[in-house]
C-alpha cells in the first residue's frame, strides 16, 4: 500500500567549505639602488592581499601578493625608510559540487615573520599567513510535511528557522587621490599605511540596495627625505555600490559584510603639482544575506495502526538568526621601554589579532588579542620601534543562551591614542568595535520517505477490546499508543487527557 505524502523545501544558508591554508614565503631581499643602506631594522610586516577570488563550477581559484614591508633605520641620514617586494600566490580548491548561489569569504591571518640582515643591503626573511577560505550557498532543503492515510499517526512539529530568500555578492574598486591638507608637507615616501571600511547608510530603491559607507585611511609618510622627517594624514573616502539581491518583504533582514580584499597606495605625478600625490586603489567585496524568520512543520514519527511501515529519516541542520550586535570595546594597554627613553611619540597603530566568542553560565563573551606598535623617539633624537600584546574579555550586552550557537563576529581596532606616563613607559588607549550575528543550529532528525511492507496487516495489532495500563509520569503518550497500535487522541479521549507527556502515575484505559 501506497501513502500519499506532501513534502515540502525551504532554502537555509550553509556553510558547504570552511578550511584553512597556509602560505610561506621564503626570500632573500636586495634593496633597490635608491635605497640607502640599513642601519637598523625596525618593523618586518607582511601584508597579503587578494587580487582576486572566483568560483568556477566546482572549483575555487584564488591568486595574491603578499607584500613584505621592511621598515629601518638608514646608515646615512639615520631616518626612518621603508622598502617592499611583493610576492604572488595561489590557491585552488575543489568543491564536491558545484554551488547553486555562492558567497566566497577569504580571512588572512599572519602567523610569523623572521627577518635578518645579511649584509647592510640584503635580507633574508621566512614567514608564513594563513588563508581561511569559506564557501557559502543557498541550499534546499526537503521534508515530509503531512501523510494522507487513516491508519497513518503522524508525531509533528513545528520549528522556527530563517528563510535565506539571496545570497549576493558584489566586488568593486576604489580609486582615489590622496592630496595633502592644510599644513601638511607632501608625501614624499610612504612608510606605512592602514585602512579599513565603516558601514554607513543601507536602502532599499526599488529592487536595488544601496550600500553607502567610509574608508578611513591613514598614511604615516617621510616629509622631506634628506632630513627624515615624519607626518601623518588621515583620510574619509566615501563609497557606494548598488546591489540587486531578491526583493524581501518587510519581515526581511539584510545583513552586510564588507571585505578589503586588497589595497596599494602609490606615488604620482599630477598636472599642477611639484610633489607626487599619493593614489588610493582598493578592492572591495560586499556580500549581503537576506533572509526572514519562518515556520515549517517537520514529521518527527509515524506508524500505522494497520499495516507495518518503511519510515525512513534524515538529519537536518535549521539555523534561525538570533540577533545581531555591535559594541565598543576599549582596553588600555602599558607599553614599557626597557634600553631606551622616550621624548616623542611618532606613531602608534594596533594590529587585529584573533578574537572569538564564548558562552559561559548564560551570557556571550568576546575574548581576544591584538598587537599594539609604538614608533618612538628617544632623548637623543634617534627613532625607537616597540611593541607588546593586548588581551581583552568583553560581555556583550545582550543575554544569548543558546544551546549550539554559531558566531559571524568581525573585530576592527578603530582608533589608538597615547598618553607618556613616564620616560619609559607609554599608557596606549585603543579601540575596537566588535560586530557579527548570531544563529543557533537545531539538528531535527525527521521523516524523509514512507513505504510500506506489501499489504499485509501488522502482526503486532492489538487483539484484546480493552487493554489496562498502569503509566508512569513522564511517559510519553505517543510512545504508549506507538506501543499498543492505536492513535494517540484514542488515548487521551478515553482517559480525558489533553496532555502530550503525563504528569504523575496512573491507570490508562486503552481500547
Amino acid at each position: 500500500m501506497n501513502y500519499p505524502i506532501k513534502t515540502d523545501g525551504f532554502f537555509v544558508c550553509k556553510t558547504i567549505f570552511n578550511e584553512t591554508r597556509e602560505k610561506t614565503v621564503d626570500a632573500d631581499i636586495a634593496l633597490p639602488d635608491y635605497c640607502p643602506d640599513i642601519q637598523k631594522i625596525l618593523k618586518c610586516r607582511i601584508e597579503p592581499h587578494i587580487e582576486t577570488r572566483n568560483i568556477i563550477g566546482d572549483r575555487i581559484e584564488i591568486e595574491g601578493n603578499a607584500t613584505v614591508k621592511i621598515i629601518y633605520i638608514d646608515a646615512i641620514k639615520m631616518a626612518v625608510r621603508c622598502t617592499e617586494q611583493s610576492y604572488p600566490f595561489s590557491i585552488s580548491e575543489n568543491l564536491r559540487e558545484a554551488p547553486k548561489e555562492p558567497a566566497l569569504q577569504t580571512e588572512i591571518k599572519v602567523n610569523y615573520l623572521n627577518c635578518r640582515a645579511l649584509s647592510p643591503r640584503r635580507l633574508n626573511l621566512h614567514g608564513a599567513f594563513n588563508v581561511n577560505i569559506k564557501v557559502l550557498d543557498k541550499c534546499e532543503e526537503r521534508t515530509v510535511t503531512h501523510i494522507k492515510g487513516t491508519d497513518i499517526q503522524q508525531k509533528k512539529s513545528s520549528v522556527q528557522y530563517s528563510y535565506i530568500r539571496s545570497i549576493t555578492q558584489r566586488q568593486f574598486s576604489v580609486t582615489e587621490t590622496l592630496e595633502p591638507g592644510q599644513n601638511h608637507s607632501a608625501v614624499q615616501s610612504v612608510i606605512r599605511s592602514e585602512i579599513r571600511a565603516v558601514k554607513g547608510d543601507c536602502k532599499m530603491n526599488g529592487n536595488k540596495l544601496i550600500y553607502k559607507g567610509d574608508l578611513l585611511i591613514k598614511l604615516v609618510y617621510l616629509a622631506d627625505l634628506d632630513s627624515g622627517k615624519l607626518e601623518s594624514m588621515d583620510y574619509s573616502i566615501p563609497f557606494s555600490q548598488a546591489i540587486e539581491p531578491e526583493s524581501g518583504t518587510d519581515e526581511s533582514t539584510i545583513s552586510l559584510r564588507t571585505e578589503i580584499l586588497s589595497y596599494s597606495i602609490t606615488l604620482r605625478n599630477e598636472i599642477g603639482f611639484d610633489d607626487p600625490l599619493p593614489v588610493l586603489s582598493a578592492k572591495l567585496c560586499v556580500t549581503a544575506l537576506v533572509s526572514e524568520k519562518r515556520d515549517t512543520t517537520v514529521i518527527k514519527d509515524c506508524y500505522s495502526t494497520m499495516y507495518r511501515t518503511l519510515p525512513e529519516y534524515a538529519e537536518i541542520t535549521l539555523p534561525i538568526l538570533k540577533c545581531e550586535f555591535k559594541e565598543s570595546i576599549v582596553d588600555k594597554v602599558n607599553v614599557d621601554l626597557t634600553e631606551n627613553t622616550v621624548s616623542k611619540v611618532i606613531d602608534v597603530w594596533c594590529e587585529n589579532g584573533n578574537a572569538v566568542c564564548i558562552q559561559k553560565e548564560g551570557k556571550t563573551y568576546i575574548t581576544g588579542k591584538y598587537n599594539v606598535c609604538v614608533l618612538a623617539a628617544d632623548n637623543e633624537g634617534n627613532t625607537v620601534y616597540t611593541e607588546r600584546s593586548g588581551e581583552y574579555t568583553h560581555a556583550l550586552s545582550q543575554d544569548m543562551n543558546i544551546d549550539r550557537p554559531d558566531f559571524y563576529t568581525e573585530t576592527k581596532v578603530i582608533s589608538s591614542s597615547y598618553r607618556i606616563c613616564s620616560e619609559r613607559r607609554i599608557e596606549v588607549r585603543t579601540e575596537l568595535l566588535v560586530s557579527g550575528e548570531v544563529y543557533d543550529e537545531i539538528n531535527i532528525k525527521c521523516l524523509s520517505a514512507l513505504s510500506t511492507d506489501g499489504d499485509k496487516p501488522r502482526e503486532d495489532t492489538k487483539k484484546e477490546p480493552l487493554v489496562l495500563y498502569y503509566a508512569r509520569g513522564g511517559e510519553d503518550i505517543w510512545d504508549i499508543a506507538r506501543a499498543y497500535c492505536t492513535a494517540p487522541d484514542n488515548i487521551r479521549n478515553d482517559n480525558e487527557l489533553d496532555c502530550d507527556t503525563l504528569s504523575g502515575d496512573r491507570l490508562l484505559l486503552i481500547t
